[in-house]
């Protein structure tokens, strides 16, 4: 019985001696601007420009819908930004895409390989500046790259191009026409990758460390393609930097997706900001996956199981 009471006292002298709940207010961190860029061949140059957000928002979007709410949209884009890119002696400023806000483009950037490049945003309603500086690495190109379609109508990447020497680093992309396009292919001559025509359905990053040959070649599972679909493909050769920057972010969303994602802490390039600005020469093709389809379903009426690639794109 002593044993019980001596017991039921610890409980009772652990419960009364229990802190009281402290509440703690957590100031929301200032707002800062977050940079995302992008490249197309052979002068197109991409920056959006978004402000960050709190961690804990909770009206990014509408309600019971998975639509974007108006109010965060107008709480995080930067729509009359100054931006500009310095390089080679020339200075470049971007004007604004009147149809995707906070989207600066420039169609006469060129990209010279080994330059340095310095982007200069100024937003006049924060009065604030950020600046980063990145430098162009040689532009890397395919081999060979291809898909596979199988009857199934399943989908793979074949892909293959030399690798650099000295320790590099790659970025693949596939894009496809959103279901909004109403055109028959990718328009890659009008800034295609962050106009709302297109989506980026899948990214592979690639560190050649793991390689032992002067070549890389390997294939992926195009998931969300079929053989109607027509496909944009782009490598690019990218700094340490950014490999990390993408690496950190986990997944990685494109252009225009990247300002519904949080600033974490992740590696940046831009000073008194977020994001990274990255300036790359990437290569870009377009395929036709029905023309693959249509070359499956010939052969296959003769040969079941049959499949049908490519292999010079």
């Amino acid at each position: 019985m002593k044993i019980k009471i001596f017991y039921i006292a610890l409980v009772l002298f652990t419960v009364s001696c229990r802190p009281k709940p402290l509440e703690i207010t957590l100031d929301a961190a200032p707002q800062k601007l977050v940079i995302a860029s992008q490249v197309v061949p052979d002068n197109v140059l991409g920056v959006l420009v978004t402000r960050s957000f709190p961690a804990l928002e909770h009206n990014i979007f509408v309600s019971g819908t998975n639509n974007v709410s108006q109010g965060f949209i107008d709480q995080v884009i930067v729509e009359n930004a100054i931006v500009t890119v310095t390089y080679a002696g020339t200075t470049d400023t971007l004007y604004a895409v009147d149809t995707i806000p906070g989207l600066y483009v420039s169609v006469s950037t060129l990209q010279i390989p080994y330059e340095k490049y310095e982007l200069n945003v100024y937003d006049p309603v924060l009065n604030e500046s950020v600046s980063a500086v990145s430098s162009m690495l040689k532009g890397v190109e395919f081999d060979t790259v291809y898909p596979v379609v199988q009857n199934n109508n399943s989908v793979r990447l074949k892909y293959a191009f030399k690798d650099f020497v000295g320790p590099n680093y790659y970025l693949l992309n596939v894009y496809k026409a959103s279901s909004n396009n109403n055109l028959a292919n990718l328009d890659v001559n009008s800034f295609p990758f962050a106009s709302g025509k297109n989506e980026l359905i899948q990214s592979v990053l690639i560190n050649d460390i793991v390689y032992n040959t002067t070549s890389i070649s390997s294939e992926i599972e195009l998931n969300g393609i079929v053989s109607s679909d027509t496909i944009g493909v782009t490598l690019a050769h990218i700094s340490e930097g950014y490999f990390r920057f993408l690496s950190a972010q986990g997944k990685i969303n494109g252009l225009i997706g990247q300002f519904f994602r949080e600033p974490v802490n992740v590696p940046t390039n831009v000073t008194n900001g977020y994001g990274y600005f990255s300036a790359y020469d990437p290569d870009v093709k377009v395929i036709d996956v029905n023309q693959y389809w249509k070359f499956v379903k010939k052969k296959s009426r003769s040969n079941s199981g049959f499949f049908f690639i490519l292999k010079e794109y």
